[in-house]
């Protein structure tokens, strides 16, 4: 890796952890930080501002409101308006916004456990952060948000949106989103809490298939991934599959580190392009690990951007893994802090981001090689979890099945019956005794079913109530594996895994 790796730069999907982690997307530090005092200025740009300079004057001598008229407020909104003629991912942070942008990034932090950004001009979740507020309220990457608190989100701006969804744990925050372009809005009340993001999980499937998840790019990402996928060989896997599904980006230094045990030594892993030289790179795999336990399918979505599409470009460029799921956010472009003297910064895109074979990351994402879309729960089944209906049934299911769900009965051998007997005697599946329950148990609690809602995501329902279930009796990490297991888009890279081993190929 070329000494540029040393760079931090986060690179992930201007994603802010809601309650949030703060900007992502690029930030530079150390060597490579820009400063103000570097900025050329000519007798043009002077000449330029004079209208600036004369507005100010006309408008602290004369405006009506003497309050609203301090100078440096009215240079900052002045900052403000400039920087939002460029994109969406640039912007202007005042001294305690940049002091609370930096303060966020330490990894735990207050708020509703979602990562947004702006999209088609309108404020979008890429993903809810596993296991948080937000997650368990059913939100999901691609959601419009169009009021917090009952006040509508047009025009704006990234930082306020955060300042409105922060706040003391425990407190309550409603947003209102719209889904897959629907008039119909959808609330969500959701509770705030501490954040705490763990990057890397790992599960071991069928026996023989390792499971990395990272759900984001951090300083710890590189020493847990290595020991997790140590572990993983130890148990000698015969595939992996690799999941930066809802991984909004994080630093590039950490990608890059991820790429290279895929990627053979001198290969390219991702380059940028940008209107300064000093911000063109190019990162050249060192190759200083190597994974050869098998076939490698990795695991991506809308909500996969930035730092995650350059891993999954880099090992798809090369051929090395197939790439399932959905196409990715389209997150390629890397923004610069520029500190201010005065303790404000400007967060500007100076780059865009390509994969070794030239594709523009920034506004396309990575089109999956095997395309399995994401399952969408229809109203029903929102409501259902919305109204914590699910965790109601599990509640009062365990106190009658205190460990869990029960055997399914044997049929009795060497006894013959008719088939029309047997359709009437032949003990009922694991599935048909669950969803038995919950539909008896929404009956006596006088809950209406919409019956062919319910039959159309019935095992989505019961695989989250498997899930509530093993949370209930053994803990998250109980609960993420039955999640795994019952994932079709893990159940295709497992496919993909297994037709690579027999045949050396996928079917593409």
């Amino acid at each position: 890796m070329q000494n540029n790796l040393k760079r931090i730069l986060w690179v992930g999907s201007m994603v802010l952890f809601l309650s949030l982690l703060g900007f992502f997307g690029g930030w530079v530090t150390g060597e490579t930080r820009a400063s103000a005092t570097e900025t050329n200025i000519t007798d043009d740009s002077y000449d330029s501002l004079r209208p600036l300079i004369q507005s100010l004057a006309l408008i602290r001598a004369n405006y009506v409101d003497e309050a609203k008229t301090k100078q440096k407020d009215l240079v900052y909104g002045a900052i403000k308006g400039m920087v939002t003629t460029l994109d969406p991912y640039s912007q202007f942070m005042e001294p305690q916004s940049f002091k609370d942008m930096k303060q966020d990034t330490q990894g735990s932090f207050g708020g509703l456990g979602i990562e947004i950004a702006v999209k088609d001009n309108q404020l979008t979740i890429v993903t809810p952060i596993d296991g948080t507020p937000a997650q368990k309220a059913g939100v999901q990457p691609g959601d419009q948000i169009i009021k917090i608190d009952g006040k509508s989100t047009e025009g704006i701006s990234i930082m306020d949106a955060v300042h409105k969804m922060r706040g003391v744990p425990g407190t309550r925050c409603v947003i209102t989103v719209r889904r897959n372009g629907s008039e119909d809005w959808i609330d969500f009340p959701i509770i705030r809490d501490i954040i705490k993001i763990r990057s890397i999980r790992s599960e071991l499937l069928d026996g023989q298939i390792g499971y990395l998840r990272i759900t984001e790019f951090m300083e710890q990402t590189g020493d847990d991934f290595d020991k997790a996928l140590k572990s993983l060989e130890a148990k000698n896997i015969k595939g992996l599959s690799l999941d930066l599904r809802n991984n909004p980006g994080g630093l590039l230094n950490m990608a890059a580190q991820i790429a290279e045990y895929f990627v053979p030594q001198g290969k390219l892993l991702v380059y940028t392009e940008g209107r300064n030289q000093a911000h063109n790179m190019r990162f050249i795999s060192t190759a200083r690990h190597s994974f050869d336990a098998g076939p490698l399918a990795v695991l991506v979505n809308q909500g996969s951007a930035s730092a995650s599409e350059i891993v999954a470009g880099a090992i798809q460029d090369w051929g090395l893994g197939v790439i399932v799921g959905e196409r990715t956010f389209g997150k390629g472009s890397v923004q610069t802090i520029i500190p201010m003297n005065d303790g404000s910064a400007i967060r500007l895109t100076t780059a865009r981001y390509l994969t070794p074979k030239g594709q523009i990351i920034h506004g396309n994402g990575i089109k999956p090689d095997l395309s399995v879309e994401t399952f969408k729960p229809n109203d029903f089944t929102v409501h259902l979890i919305r109204e914590k209906r699910l965790e109601e049934f599990v509640h009062d299911y365990l106190k009658v099945h205190a460990k869990g769900e029960e055997p399914v009965e044997k049929p009795t051998e060497n006894v013959k019956v008719s088939e029309e007997s047997w359709e009437k005697l032949k003990p009922k599946t694991q599935d048909e005794k669950l969803s038995d329950a919950f539909t008896q148990w929404m009956r006596d609690n006088r809950h209406d079913i919409v019956k062919a809602d319910y039959n159309q995501d019935q095992p989505y329902l019961l695989a989250r109530i498997r899930e509530e279930i093993a949370l209930r009796l053994n803990g998250m990490e109980a609960s993420r594996k039955v999640q795994v297991e019952n994932d079709p888009q893990v159940q295709r890279a497992k496919d993909a895994i297994a037709i690579t081993q027999r045949f050396g190929k996928t079917d593409k």
